[in-house]
């Protein structure tokens, strides 16, 4: 009995063994090799600390509730449009500088580390203290007094007040979302330098509210808010220092001719300037919009934004949180423009409102 010609032979040939063999081998390795590359692809993840929220049920909503990604454009012309909704963030597709990957982490930070040297003290303020011998009594300086406890110039100390320091350095408290290669990055200290400082490790876990040494660092940053805020506690602060040479509201637009609404203001600065967060919050956005040219937006607490425009080059990625007077552009003449100037913008959602009303 002859069996059915397949494939075009006239007759079938013998199985042989050693194929058999070798079909085996290919099927196990179609098997084995994808599981090794997940093992392996797990294992590189594991070593960055992240931040979780001060409130452990938190982070299981949080990984529950993720929405899907939109588009960087759709979210964009969800502020930017009227009407619109701001609730969902693009997707960080094109961010400005490399973004370091970023994963979970177990096991809770302390907040000082063990060596005395190196602590973070509190220090309880009494009625006759000032800031001087507050700070001469925990052996730091005014100023590094002030930045690790954001207190602005024209601040006084209140008795019964805690204040915090550290003879290794400014202490920052940690915001939610931030990770500890933000603040590496907002300090120019590397993460291994600011892990080891605090006695953290890669199974560590950082939460918003703590404390940390940021070692060697200086009272540079909060200096430069303290000038930005005018010496004021401020929820926003002026994102340059210059002249406003355009307000809010309706006007003839230079270039166009046509009258409509000025969305923000306009600040007289050079193409360079070094342009600074009003306040501290997640980058949103950074690419190229009709009319603002190249466009940073840094979305803050309660669906708050801030916008940059006629930027000439982003200094910060999609996603990374920056602090408060953070260098995250540099100043241009992009887009729509009479000449180089820095468009800043508030909004509240969608809705514009004027910045000059909440700058102080």
């Amino acid at each position: 009995m002859t069996s059915r010609p397949r494939y075009g032979y006239s007759s079938a040939k013998p199985i042989r063994k050693d194929r058999v063999l070798i079909a085996l081998l290919v099927l196990a390795a179609c098997i084995v090799i994808p599981l090794l590359l997940r093992s392996g692809c797990a294992r590189q993840s594991e070593g960055e600390l992240s931040v979780l929220s001060e409130n452990p049920s938190d982070q299981a909503a949080a990984a529950i509730a993720t929405p899907a990604p939109t588009s960087v454009d759709s979210a964009v012309n969800q502020i930017l449009s009227p009407g619109g909704s701001a609730a969902t963030k693009p997707a960080a597709t094109a961010p400005a500088a490399s973004a370091p990957a970023s994963t979970t982490t177990t096991k809770p930070a302390t907040t000082a580390p063990s060596t005395s040297a190196g602590a973070i003290v509190s220090y309880t303020v009494k009625t006759s203290d000032t800031l001087s011998t507050v700070a001469s009594a925990l052996g730091v300086s005014v100023r590094v007094l002030r930045a690790s406890n954001r207190l602005h110039e024209n601040q006084a100390l209140a008795a019964g007040q805690v204040v915090y320091a550290s003879r290794a350095g400014v202490i920052h408290t940690i915001k939610a979302g931030q990770t500890l290669t933000d603040i590496s990055l907002t300090y120019a200290v590397p993460v291994q330098t600011l892990a080891s400082a605090n006695g953290l490790s890669t199974a560590s876990t950082i939460y918003a509210g703590s404390r940390i040494i940021i070692p060697g660092g200086t009272s540079a940053l909060w200096d430069t808010v303290d000038d930005l805020s005018k010496g004021t506690a401020s929820d926003y602060i002026w994102p340059v220092e210059a002249d406003v040479v355009s307000t809010f509201g309706w006007r003839v637009h230079e270039v166009l001719g046509t009258r409509q609404h000025h969305d923000g203001i306009d600040l007289n600065v050079p193409e360079g300037t070094v342009v600074r967060a009003s306040a501290g919050g997640e980058v949103y956005y950074y690419g190229e919009q009709p009319g603002y040219g190249n466009l940073l937006i840094i979305e803050h607490a309660d669906t708050w934004y801030s916008m940059y425009g006629h930027l000439s080059s982003s200094l910060v990625y999609v996603g990374q949180y920056v602090e408060a007077g953070q260098r995250v552009a540099m100043s241009g003449n992009t887009g729509i423009s009479s000449g180089p100037h820095l468009h800043f913008e508030l909004r509240r959602g969608e809705v514009p409102v004027d910045p000059l009303r909440y700058l102080p």
